[in-house]
């Protein structure tokens, strides 16, 4: 009993170092350098040799590990990549350093302290949406959103075409750098930082700078219209706002054409939210305005599908618009929408302040909109907001921006 005691206390010794030393291993690391020959790559990402023996690298399961302490290899083993199956002979091992000979390659890994990753990027003032500052391509609209701990996402936007990406971000205070670890042109891996302010961030990157902007302090404000379709009626179903009507400015098709008459187009700028951020993506879009005073019509160009005559999407045609005097349309250019009146409001845009009425709308399709009318020009909106929850749904608001009057 006693020698079975002895032979007991021994194997528990033996997995407690067993154990003590796998934790030199065990934890994140951070690959820095593939060397092989006189080639060397600097592929930047994170692998997690977990307590429980399996290999976690970008959120995936690709393998188990385990250590050999007697001829210090680390044996890895994977049926998913290669790059983490086989015996590798680890050439130094501390709390900061891995470094390990595989075949013909040698990997040099950093162990990452996540806890003090996650403070220095928690104190770093980057948590949020930054734009990048594109002067170049207005088509493109570039967002980086930094959160915490330590993750990051990347998104790209140009007509027609949204890609997204993410990866790890790690802030140091004493370098004043910032590590991107994932795939991220321009500004991927380690970046120098030049500028670092509430409201600007300047990195240069293999001699190149980039400046993002913080998006709190560019974007226009986002008001999320909360109101609902069911708003609109009562109880038993009937609409409520029968009356509102007569509170709108407009109220007279032929004011609307003499207020026009020496307008030749309105200038707005169109801005659509990209998911996710509060960052937009805006362009002007230009409203060509046509009056006939002997022939008693007013064409505005219905520029609110996001596009105008200038830029119009191949194999599209540029909805009528000419105001019928017979039937004059309370909501023009908008058509058949339930509306009420929200009040009145003192509005400032880029065109100038004005004093306008205030709609709220339902459409046909689950859009709901904000609209503010000038009250001394009838026909002429000084902002629009179209918001349409769900998958498939959208955010965009339009801001008058100038009104150009006929040569």
């Amino acid at each position: 009993m006693k020698k079975a005691t002895i032979i007991l206390i021994v194997l528990l010794s033996l997995i407690k170092v067993t154990n003590a030393q796998d934790s030199k291993i065990s934890g994140s690391w951070l690959v820095t350098k593939i060397v092989v020959g006189d080639q060397v790559d600097e592929p930047l990402f994170v692998i997690d040799y977990r307590a429980d023996g399996s290999i976690i690298t970008q959120g995936i399961d690709v393998g188990s590990w385990s250590h050999n302490q007697k001829e210090e290899k680390l044996i890895m083993s994977s049926d998913m990549d290669k790059d983490f199956g086989g015996d590798c002979k680890i050439m130094n091992l501390n709390q900061k350093e891995l470094n390990f000979e595989k075949g013909d390659q040698k990997w040099f890994l950093s162990r990452l302290n996540m806890d003090e990753i996650a403070k220095n990027n928690s104190e770093s003032g980057l948590i949020g949406s930054w734009k990048f500052a594109d002067e170049e391509n207005t088509d493109v609209t570039r967002v980086l959103i930094f959160e915490a701990p330590d993750s990051f996402s990347f998104i790209e936007k140009e007509p027609g075409m949204e890609g997204r990406t993410g990866g790890m971000w790690i802030f140091n205070p004493k370098e004043q750098s910032l590590l991107l670890i994932g795939r991220i042109d321009q500004i991927g891996g380690k970046n120098k930082i030049l500028t670092i302010s509430k409201t600007e961030l300047v990195l240069e990157n293999a001699g190149v700078e980039t400046v993002l902007l913080k998006s709190e302090a560019n974007s226009q404000n986002i008001e999320r219209l909360t109101f609902t379709e069911a708003d609109f009626f009562d109880a038993n179903g009937d609409y409520k706002y029968d009356g509102e009507e007569n509170k709108l400015p407009w109220t007279d098709p032929f004011e609307m054409l003499m207020s026009l008459v020496n307008t030749s187009q309105l200038e707005y700028n169109f801005s659509t939210l990209v998911e996710g951020t509060n960052v937009f993506e805006t362009k002007k879009l230009t409203a060509d305005v046509k009056t006939d005073k002997e022939e008693q019509s007013v064409s505005i160009d219905f520029i609110f599908y996001g596009y105008d005559r200038y830029n119009l999407p191949d194999e599209t045609e540029l909805p009528p618009n000419v105001l019928d005097f017979n039937y004059y349309n309370r909501l023009y250019p908008l058509q058949e929408n339930s509306f009420r009146v929200a009040g009145q409001e003192k509005l400032t845009t880029p065109s100038g302040t004005f004093d306008c009425t205030v709609i709220e709308s339902v459409g046909t399709s689950e859009e709901k909109y904000k609209l503010w009318m000038i009250n001394d020009k009838p026909g002429v909106y000084a902002k629009i907001i179209e918001d349409k929850e769900g998958m498939f749904g959208h955010y965009y608001m339009y801001e008058l921006n100038k009104i150009i009057e006929a040569k």
